[in-house]
């Protein structure tokens, strides 16, 4: 049997008493960085040692992994933080686990997209996780280019020392008031997230009021109901409040306007004060 174990993002007590039992009780264990796995392991006590599977390795090592699980052996496989597969190695090997019939599952836990989703305060009904931001500066800029038609939330994961060009960017490309969250070292001790129009959050940074320094994870959203191309107004919705309440009427007109929900009810709130 193989394990894809969800591993703590930064608060190493996130891992659940599940995934501890598993990881005591199969016959080998393969991480991504066999250093962080270490440390993770010796936090619980569990004395057993790993073997690398990273992305410059995961073909010969899921071929590794296949004959060990065929020969009996229950297998756990560890990415450095948050869930294998997402942005993360192990692909290949479930390409192949489900190519030859064997049983895989997943022990649920730590994710850096859904916690960022939540603290966030931009709309969750429907969003979208891009992985790393490419490194090039005309690539980033392909991407901004390409928000400025969406008209959901948008998660991407960046490096700390590209997070100002990043901005940069973006505030080059898109609207200054399009919605923006930036979370940064999430579950650890000093854990950040900043909130705001595109512009804001470009004047923190660059009055260093956020500090360049650990893991983050960017969140974007379109600045106004009217930059999705559909201009929502009182006279198109007060009708739908005469015969529905604002929660079930939100649900209606987003469905018609092709419109987040959340922001629909929201603006429903406002005019009937």
């Amino acid at each position: 049997m193989l394990y894809l174990i969800c591993t703590p993002i930064g608060n190493l007590n996130d891992l659940s008493i599940r995934s501890i039992n598993t990881l005591k009780d199969v016959d080998k264990i393969f991480s991504e960085d066999t250093r962080v796995a270490s440390k993770l392991l010796k936090h619980f006590g569990i004395q057993k040692k790993t073997i690398s599977f990273h992305e410059h390795n995961e073909e010969e090592i899921s071929i590794k992994i296949i004959k060990c699980i065929k020969d009996g052996e229950s297998v756990a496989i560890l990415s450095d933080a948050g869930a294998p597969l997402i942005s993360d190695p192990g692909f290949p090997l479930i390409k192949r686990c489900i190519k030859e019939d064997i049983s895989f599952t997943v022990l649920p836990g730590p994710s850096a997209v859904i916690n960022a989703a939540i603290l966030s305060g931009l709309p969750t009904d429907k969003f979208s996780f891009n992985g790393f931001l490419p490194k090039k500066s005309e690539a980033k800029r392909k991407i901004a280019i390409g928000l400025k038609n969406s008209n959901i939330t948008n998660i991407f994961f960046e490096s700390a020392k590209r997070v100002f060009k990043t901005i940069e960017i973006f505030s080059e490309v898109l609207d200054p008031n399009t919605n923006m969250a930036i979370c940064r070292e999430m579950t650890k001790e000093y854990e950040s997230i900043y909130r705001g129009t595109l512009k804001e959050i470009s004047l923190l940074i660059k009055a260093d009021k956020i500090k360049l320094l650990g893991e983050f994870v960017l969140l974007t959203y379109p600045s106004s109901l009217k930059s999705q191309g559909f201009d929502l107004d009182e006279k198109f919705c007060l009708p739908f409040l005469e015969y529905l309440s604002p929660t079930d009427a939100s649900k209606l007109i987003a469905k018609i306007a092709d419109l987040p929900k959340q922001e629909v009810y929201k603006f429903l709130l406002e005019i009937t004060k």
